[in-house]
């Protein structure tokens, strides 16, 4: 597989480089990009999603202060040694890294919309890819969906069958993963990671990519947990529930195309509530994720949204 070397790598988005094997040297990988606050920074490197903030200032300090090519700044952030401060969003607002090559809005981001369909739910007990597709999202449209069956060189339970109408007889003649990876990375690479409920997608790929020797690094982001930020009046916000609350028609529920696309749709609608509610940049947005959410009160503009959801827009597939 060609591999783009870390240190010349795309300025902003996921990246890929021979995995390293310790968890300084994931942070300083990390950090080659920018100076990150420690949630963002620990989240990354030990791939733990659900890290609470006071967790996180915890790990950074046992991990990072005992090594000199790291240093804490001023505002909290942890940077490589000669790195300059982060910008922060207003005293009032939660702290953003800035970096200097980030775009400027949310229109200029380039976003992979991953699905992947598998054996199983754990990645880490044997089960393996079926069914990889990435929608990629740029400029407010979509411009390019792959989609790819895997043989996951082991059987598919009954049950999973049931569930994604993926059998064995598809796939037993179909590459395996490490025969795709190439394809895969390819498109991952400079746009942020994007996946309905991200940690499950991001680590099947990512354990795909690590049996090669390879690791994903880079930003990402979870449509559920954008639903909950921006659709707080929804009680529930799986696939299902907020492609409804849309009118977004899924053509393939349980298959890695048809999820893919339609979770692009549903990122398009939330990125256009985000700029409505002043969240225009990656950065601002990415600060406000990182934020605990607190519950708030329904707003009227919530009930009109719940009343009347944004009307369908056009999409255009390249």
């Amino acid at each position: 597989m060609a591999v783009t070397p870390l240190s010349n790598r795309s300025p902003f988005g996921t990246v890929v480089g021979r995995r390293p094997t310790t968890l300084s040297a994931r942070a300083a990988e990390r950090l080659a990009a920018g100076p990150l606050d420690a949630l963002t920074l620990m989240r990354d490197v030990c791939q733990v999603d659900r890290l609470q903030p006071d967790a996180a200032e915890r790990m950074a300090l046992a991990l990072l202060t005992s090594h000199e090519e790291f240093v804490q700044l001023p505002s909290g952030h942890w940077a490589l040694r000669d790195q300059p401060e982060p910008l922060s969003t207003s005293s009032s607002g939660p702290s953003a890294t800035v970096l200097s090559d980030a775009p400027n809005g949310l229109s200029d981001v380039s976003f992979a919309v991953v699905d992947v369909e598998t054996t199983g739910t754990r990645s880490s007990g044997g089960d393996r890819v079926t069914e990889i597709a990435i929608a990629r999202v740029h400029g407010g449209q979509i411009v390019e969906v792959y989609s790819q069956l895997v043989n996951p060189e082991r059987l598919i339970p009954a049950h999973i069958t049931a569930l994604t109408q993926i059998t064995w007889d598809m796939v037993k003649d179909q590459p395996p993963f490490r025969q795709v990876a190439e394809q895969v990375t390819s498109r991952l690479a400079g746009h942020v990671f994007t996946a309905h409920n991200a940690s499950f997608d991001w680590r099947f790929v990512s354990d795909e990519l690590a049996r090669g020797g390879m690791r994903l690094a880079g930003p990402r982001l979870c449509t559920v947990r954008l639903a909950r930020l921006l659709l707080p009046q929804l009680a529930r916000r799986s696939l299902d529930h907020v492609t409804r609350y849309f009118g977004i028609d899924v053509g393939a529920r349980h298959r890695a195309g048809g999820d893919a696309e339609a979770t692009a749709r549903v990122l398009l609608r939330l990125i256009r509530i985000a700029e409505e509610e002043g969240l225009s940049s990656w950065p601002l947005l990415e600060a406000r994720l990182a934020s605990p959410m607190r519950r708030r009160g329904r707003t009227a503009s919530d009930r009109r949204r719940r009343a009347f959801p944004l009307p369908a827009i056009e999409d255009h597939i390249a």
